[in-house]
Protein backbone atom coordinates (compact mmCIF):
# COMPACT_ATOMS: atom_id res chain seq x y z
CA UNK A 1 0.00 0.00 0.00
CA UNK A 2 2.71 2.46 0.95
CA UNK A 3 4.62 1.44 -2.14
CA UNK A 4 1.67 2.21 -4.37
CA UNK A 5 1.17 5.68 -2.86
CA UNK A 6 4.83 6.53 -3.25
CA UNK A 7 4.86 5.50 -6.89
CA UNK A 8 1.85 7.69 -7.58
CA UNK A 9 3.53 10.69 -5.93
CA UNK A 10 6.69 10.47 -8.03
CA UNK A 11 4.65 10.04 -11.19
CA UNK A 12 2.74 13.26 -10.51
CA UNK A 13 5.97 15.13 -9.71
CA UNK A 14 7.48 14.10 -13.02
CA UNK A 15 4.52 15.46 -14.95
CA UNK A 16 4.76 18.86 -13.21
CA UNK A 17 8.46 19.13 -14.07
CA UNK A 18 7.78 18.40 -17.70
CA UNK A 19 5.01 20.98 -17.79
CA UNK A 20 7.43 23.84 -16.63
CA UNK A 21 10.20 22.96 -19.10
CA UNK A 22 10.93 25.37 -22.09
CA UNK A 23 9.85 23.91 -25.39
CA UNK A 24 12.57 22.52 -27.57
CA UNK A 25 13.56 24.53 -30.71
CA UNK A 26 13.48 22.27 -33.69
CA UNK A 27 16.75 22.14 -35.61
CA UNK A 28 16.87 22.24 -39.40
CA UNK A 29 16.96 19.11 -41.29
CA UNK A 30 19.54 18.29 -43.94
CA UNK A 31 19.97 21.48 -46.19
CA UNK A 32 18.52 21.48 -49.66
CA UNK A 33 21.15 20.89 -52.28
CA UNK A 34 20.74 23.24 -55.29
CA UNK A 35 21.76 21.62 -58.57
CA UNK A 36 24.86 23.21 -60.20
CA UNK A 37 22.94 23.83 -63.41
CA UNK A 38 20.62 26.27 -61.66
CA UNK A 39 23.31 28.26 -59.74
CA UNK A 40 24.25 31.68 -61.31
CA UNK A 41 27.64 31.86 -62.98
CA UNK A 42 30.28 34.13 -61.40
CA UNK A 43 30.21 36.39 -64.49
CA UNK A 44 26.52 37.11 -63.82
CA UNK A 45 27.39 39.02 -60.70
CA UNK A 46 28.04 42.81 -61.19
CA UNK A 47 30.43 44.88 -59.17
CA UNK A 48 28.82 47.74 -57.25
CA UNK A 49 29.39 51.19 -58.82
CA UNK A 50 32.33 52.92 -57.15
CA UNK A 51 31.84 56.48 -55.91
CA UNK A 52 33.11 59.23 -58.24
CA UNK A 53 35.85 60.25 -55.89
CA UNK A 54 37.35 56.79 -56.02
CA UNK A 55 38.65 57.60 -59.51
CA UNK A 56 40.99 60.31 -58.15
CA UNK A 57 44.48 58.86 -57.60
CA UNK A 58 45.49 58.84 -53.98
CA UNK A 59 48.47 61.17 -53.42
CA UNK A 60 51.34 60.25 -51.18
CA UNK A 61 50.61 63.08 -48.77
CA UNK A 62 47.49 64.55 -47.30
CA UNK A 63 46.40 67.97 -46.19
CA UNK A 64 44.42 68.28 -43.03
CA UNK A 65 41.03 69.92 -43.10
CA UNK A 66 38.76 70.51 -40.18
CA UNK A 67 35.07 70.25 -40.89
CA UNK A 68 32.60 70.80 -38.06
CA UNK A 69 35.39 70.26 -35.56
CA UNK A 70 36.39 66.89 -36.98
CA UNK A 71 39.83 66.37 -38.48
CA UNK A 72 39.67 64.60 -41.82
CA UNK A 73 42.18 63.67 -44.48
CA UNK A 74 41.47 65.21 -47.87
CA UNK A 75 43.54 64.18 -50.87
CA UNK A 76 45.46 66.90 -52.67
CA UNK A 77 45.08 66.65 -56.42
CA UNK A 78 48.28 65.71 -58.18
CA UNK A 79 49.40 66.50 -61.72
CA UNK A 80 48.60 63.76 -64.18
CA UNK A 81 51.28 62.25 -66.33
CA UNK A 82 52.00 64.70 -69.20
CA UNK A 83 51.23 63.66 -72.73
CA UNK A 84 54.31 62.54 -74.61
CA UNK A 85 54.50 64.21 -78.03
CA UNK A 86 56.22 62.08 -80.69
CA UNK A 87 59.52 63.59 -81.82
CA UNK A 88 58.34 63.59 -85.43
CA UNK A 89 55.60 66.11 -84.62
CA UNK A 90 57.81 68.61 -82.73
CA UNK A 91 58.54 71.71 -84.91
CA UNK A 92 62.12 72.23 -85.95
CA UNK A 93 64.00 75.08 -84.28
CA UNK A 94 64.18 76.86 -87.64
CA UNK A 95 60.37 77.06 -87.70
CA UNK A 96 60.32 79.44 -84.74
CA UNK A 97 60.47 83.18 -85.45
CA UNK A 98 62.12 85.80 -83.30
CA UNK A 99 59.78 88.43 -81.75
CA UNK A 100 59.76 91.85 -83.38
CA UNK A 101 62.15 94.27 -81.66
CA UNK A 102 60.47 97.55 -80.59
CA UNK A 103 61.47 100.42 -82.85
CA UNK A 104 62.83 102.45 -79.96
CA UNK A 105 65.57 99.88 -79.44
CA UNK A 106 67.23 101.18 -82.60
CA UNK A 107 67.72 104.61 -81.06
CA UNK A 108 71.15 104.87 -79.40
CA UNK A 109 71.27 105.96 -75.78
CA UNK A 110 73.07 109.28 -75.33
CA UNK A 111 76.11 109.27 -73.10
CA UNK A 112 74.97 112.06 -70.80
CA UNK A 113 71.77 112.92 -69.02
CA UNK A 114 70.22 116.10 -67.70
CA UNK A 115 68.15 116.10 -64.55
CA UNK A 116 64.56 117.25 -64.67
CA UNK A 117 62.16 117.46 -61.78
CA UNK A 118 58.57 116.49 -62.51
CA UNK A 119 56.01 116.72 -59.71
CA UNK A 120 58.79 116.54 -57.14
CA UNK A 121 60.31 113.36 -58.61
CA UNK A 122 63.80 113.45 -60.03
CA UNK A 123 64.09 111.70 -63.38
CA UNK A 124 66.81 111.21 -65.97
CA UNK A 125 66.00 112.64 -69.37
CA UNK A 126 68.48 112.33 -72.24
CA UNK A 127 69.86 115.49 -73.78
CA UNK A 128 70.27 115.14 -77.53
CA UNK A 129 73.68 115.79 -79.02
CA UNK A 130 74.35 117.01 -82.55
CA UNK A 131 74.98 113.48 -83.83
CA UNK A 132 72.30 111.74 -81.77
CA UNK A 133 69.36 110.14 -83.57
CA UNK A 134 67.39 110.42 -80.31
CA UNK A 135 66.71 113.99 -81.43
CA UNK A 136 63.69 112.54 -83.23
CA UNK A 137 60.44 113.76 -81.67
CA UNK A 138 58.40 111.71 -79.25
CA UNK A 139 55.49 109.93 -81.00
CA UNK A 140 52.31 111.94 -80.72
CA UNK A 141 49.92 111.06 -77.91
CA UNK A 142 47.01 112.15 -80.12
CA UNK A 143 46.17 115.17 -77.95
CA UNK A 144 48.53 117.80 -79.38
CA UNK A 145 47.50 121.43 -79.12
CA UNK A 146 46.05 122.85 -82.36
CA UNK A 147 45.34 126.39 -83.62
CA UNK A 148 42.59 127.84 -85.77
CA UNK A 149 43.18 130.42 -88.48
CA UNK A 150 41.14 132.94 -86.50
CA UNK A 151 43.44 132.50 -83.50
CA UNK A 152 46.59 132.86 -85.60
CA UNK A 153 45.23 135.97 -87.32
CA UNK A 154 44.72 137.54 -83.89
CA UNK A 155 48.15 136.38 -82.70
CA UNK A 156 50.00 137.68 -85.80
CA UNK A 157 47.68 140.32 -87.29
CA UNK A 158 50.32 141.61 -89.74
CA UNK A 159 49.95 138.42 -91.81
CA UNK A 160 46.20 137.98 -91.61
CA UNK A 161 45.48 138.85 -95.24
CA UNK A 162 46.43 136.87 -98.31
CA UNK A 163 48.15 139.99 -99.70
CA UNK A 164 50.00 140.78 -96.48
CA UNK A 165 53.37 139.82 -98.02
CA UNK A 166 53.03 142.02 -101.09
CA UNK A 167 55.27 144.78 -99.70
CA UNK A 168 57.90 142.46 -98.19
CA UNK A 169 61.57 143.22 -98.89
CA UNK A 170 62.19 139.49 -99.37
CA UNK A 171 58.82 138.22 -100.61
CA UNK A 172 60.09 134.66 -101.07
CA UNK A 173 60.72 134.51 -97.30
CA UNK A 174 57.43 136.04 -96.18
CA UNK A 175 54.53 133.74 -95.23
CA UNK A 176 50.88 134.55 -94.63
CA UNK A 177 49.02 133.07 -91.68
CA UNK A 178 47.10 130.69 -93.93
CA UNK A 179 50.44 129.14 -94.96
CA UNK A 180 51.90 129.28 -91.47
CA UNK A 181 48.87 127.64 -89.84
CA UNK A 182 49.25 124.31 -91.64
CA UNK A 183 52.97 124.08 -90.87
CA UNK A 184 52.55 125.09 -87.20
CA UNK A 185 49.80 122.56 -86.56
CA UNK A 186 51.91 119.83 -88.19
CA UNK A 187 54.81 120.72 -85.89
CA UNK A 188 52.58 120.77 -82.79
CA UNK A 189 51.51 117.22 -83.64
CA UNK A 190 54.95 116.00 -84.71
CA UNK A 191 56.63 117.15 -81.50
CA UNK A 192 53.65 116.29 -79.31
CA UNK A 193 53.13 119.77 -77.87
CA UNK A 194 50.15 119.32 -75.56
CA UNK A 195 50.44 122.35 -73.29
CA UNK A 196 49.03 125.71 -74.35
CA UNK A 197 51.82 127.46 -72.46
CA UNK A 198 54.46 125.71 -74.58
CA UNK A 199 52.62 126.49 -77.83
CA UNK A 200 52.28 130.18 -76.89
CA UNK A 201 55.96 130.44 -75.93
CA UNK A 202 57.33 128.96 -79.16
CA UNK A 203 54.92 130.83 -81.45
CA UNK A 204 55.72 134.11 -79.68
CA UNK A 205 59.45 133.41 -80.03
CA UNK A 206 59.15 132.68 -83.77
CA UNK A 207 56.87 135.66 -84.43
CA UNK A 208 59.32 138.02 -82.71
CA UNK A 209 62.47 136.62 -84.35
CA UNK A 210 61.02 136.54 -87.89
CA UNK A 211 59.18 139.87 -87.52
CA UNK A 212 55.81 138.20 -87.91
CA UNK A 213 56.81 135.69 -90.62
CA UNK A 214 58.53 138.39 -92.69
CA UNK A 215 62.01 136.80 -92.68
CA UNK A 216 63.36 133.27 -92.88
CA UNK A 217 67.08 134.19 -92.79
CA UNK A 218 69.19 136.50 -90.69
CA UNK A 219 69.88 139.62 -92.76
CA UNK A 220 71.24 142.00 -90.12
CA UNK A 221 74.08 141.55 -89.53
CA UNK A 222 73.73 138.58 -91.91
CA UNK A 223 75.27 135.60 -90.11
CA UNK A 224 75.91 132.64 -92.45
CA UNK A 225 73.61 129.70 -91.84
CA UNK A 226 71.39 131.49 -89.28
CA UNK A 227 67.69 131.29 -89.97
CA UNK A 228 64.37 129.42 -89.90
CA UNK A 229 61.45 131.15 -88.17
CA UNK A 230 63.13 130.99 -84.77
CA UNK A 231 66.39 132.37 -86.26
CA UNK A 232 68.53 129.66 -84.73
CA UNK A 233 72.29 129.66 -85.30
CA UNK A 234 74.10 127.58 -87.94
CA UNK A 235 75.24 124.86 -85.53
CA UNK A 236 71.60 124.08 -84.71
CA UNK A 237 70.49 124.31 -88.34
CA UNK A 238 73.30 121.94 -89.31
CA UNK A 239 72.10 119.41 -86.74
CA UNK A 240 68.49 119.94 -87.78
CA UNK A 241 69.29 119.48 -91.48
CA UNK A 242 71.33 116.31 -90.86
CA UNK A 243 68.39 114.86 -88.95
CA UNK A 244 65.69 115.71 -91.50
CA UNK A 245 67.70 115.55 -94.73
CA UNK A 246 70.75 113.36 -93.98
CA UNK A 247 71.76 112.60 -97.57
CA UNK A 248 71.55 116.17 -98.82
CA UNK A 249 73.19 117.59 -95.70
CA UNK A 250 76.07 115.13 -95.93
CA UNK A 251 76.64 116.06 -99.56
CA UNK A 252 76.79 119.77 -98.71
CA UNK A 253 78.93 119.42 -95.60
CA UNK A 254 81.50 117.11 -97.22
CA UNK A 255 81.83 119.18 -100.38
CA UNK A 256 85.33 120.52 -100.98
CA UNK A 257 84.81 124.26 -100.80
CA UNK A 258 86.77 127.18 -99.44
CA UNK A 259 83.64 129.29 -99.04
CA UNK A 260 82.30 128.53 -95.55
CA UNK A 261 79.53 131.11 -95.92
CA UNK A 262 78.18 129.49 -99.05
CA UNK A 263 78.32 126.07 -97.44
CA UNK A 264 76.50 127.26 -94.30
CA UNK A 265 73.78 128.95 -96.33
CA UNK A 266 73.38 125.82 -98.45
CA UNK A 267 72.72 123.81 -95.29
CA UNK A 268 70.23 126.43 -94.12
CA UNK A 269 68.39 126.24 -97.43
CA UNK A 270 67.56 122.60 -96.69
CA UNK A 271 65.31 123.59 -93.76
CA UNK A 272 63.66 126.75 -95.12
CA UNK A 273 60.53 125.02 -96.45
CA UNK A 274 57.41 125.84 -94.42
CA UNK A 275 57.18 122.56 -92.49
CA UNK A 276 60.83 122.56 -91.41
CA UNK A 277 61.09 126.30 -90.84
CA UNK A 278 57.98 126.62 -88.66
CA UNK A 279 58.85 123.35 -86.95
CA UNK A 280 62.36 124.49 -85.94
CA UNK A 281 61.21 126.31 -82.80
CA UNK A 282 59.40 123.22 -81.49
CA UNK A 283 62.33 120.96 -82.40
CA UNK A 284 64.63 123.22 -80.40
CA UNK A 285 62.30 123.09 -77.36
CA UNK A 286 62.20 119.30 -77.38
CA UNK A 287 65.90 118.70 -78.03
CA UNK A 288 67.87 121.67 -76.70
CA UNK A 289 65.62 123.00 -73.96
CA UNK A 290 64.21 119.66 -72.87
CA UNK A 291 63.80 120.64 -69.22
CA UNK A 292 61.02 123.00 -70.38
CA UNK A 293 59.27 120.36 -72.45
CA UNK A 294 56.18 118.72 -70.93
CA UNK A 295 57.25 120.04 -67.54
CA UNK A 296 54.34 120.98 -65.29
CA UNK A 297 56.55 123.48 -63.45
CA UNK A 298 57.72 125.41 -66.53
CA UNK A 299 56.03 127.28 -69.39
CA UNK A 300 52.80 127.16 -67.45
CA UNK A 301 49.63 128.36 -69.09
CA UNK A 302 49.47 132.17 -69.12
CA UNK A 303 52.64 132.64 -67.05
CA UNK A 304 54.76 135.49 -68.47
CA UNK A 305 57.59 134.90 -65.98
CA UNK A 306 57.94 131.34 -67.31
CA UNK A 307 58.21 132.71 -70.85
CA UNK A 308 60.94 135.16 -69.83
CA UNK A 309 62.85 132.36 -68.11
CA UNK A 310 62.60 130.25 -71.26
CA UNK A 311 63.96 133.05 -73.50
CA UNK A 312 66.84 133.98 -71.21
CA UNK A 313 67.82 130.56 -69.83
CA UNK A 314 66.38 128.01 -72.25
CA UNK A 315 67.18 129.85 -75.50
CA UNK A 316 69.98 132.12 -74.32
CA UNK A 317 68.59 135.26 -75.98
CA UNK A 318 68.28 138.78 -74.63
CA UNK A 319 65.11 140.00 -72.98
CA UNK A 320 63.12 143.08 -74.00
CA UNK A 321 59.72 144.67 -73.54
CA UNK A 322 59.00 143.96 -77.20
CA UNK A 323 59.29 140.25 -76.55
CA UNK A 324 56.84 140.56 -73.69
CA UNK A 325 54.41 142.51 -75.90
CA UNK A 326 54.56 139.78 -78.55
CA UNK A 327 53.95 137.08 -75.95
CA UNK A 328 50.93 138.94 -74.54
CA UNK A 329 49.37 139.26 -78.01
CA UNK A 330 49.86 135.57 -78.78
CA UNK A 331 48.73 134.47 -75.33
CA UNK A 332 45.54 136.52 -75.58
CA UNK A 333 44.78 135.26 -79.09
CA UNK A 334 45.21 131.60 -78.18
CA UNK A 335 42.95 132.05 -75.15
CA UNK A 336 39.99 132.93 -77.36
Amino acid sequence: MKFTIALGFFSALAQVGLAGKCPEVPYSSTPEVVPASTAPALSDYTQPTAPVYSTIPMPSDFSKTYLAGTETDEPVATTTTPEVIPASTVPALSDYTQPTVPMYSTIPMPSDFSKTYLAGTETDKPTASSDDISALPTPSSGSAYQLTLDQLNKAVPDRAGDDSCSAATFPDECATNSRALTAINKALTKYDITGRGEAVAVIALMAFESENWLYNKNHWPGRPGQGARNMQMFNFNSEYAKLLHPTEAAAVLTANTSNDTKQADAVLDLVLNDDDSFGAGFWYLVNHASSYYNNAEKLRDGNSADFQDYIVTGVGAGWSDDRMATWKTVNSALSS
